[in-house]
């Protein structure tokens, strides 16, 4: 029998869990719960974002 990581084996846990937990949801409601999870991250750890348009990304890189 292989002998893992510990913590490799948090990580599986962790996708194990994730993965029930949205694996019922529609395309639509798993969008929304990324959006949800990730304003709620930037929010804690006061992350603000700077928001490129292609327009404007474009033009910076000619």
């Amino acid at each position: 029998m292989k002998k893992y990581d510990k913590s490799l084996i948090e990580v599986w846990e962790w996708k194990e869990k994730v993965y029930h937990d949205v694996k019922n949801l529609s395309a639509k409601e798993y969008i929304e719960r990324i959006k949800e999870d990730a304003t709620k991250l930037l929010t804690e750890g006061q992350i603000k974002l700077k928001t490129i348009s292609l327009k404007e990304k474009q033009h910076k890189g000619t």
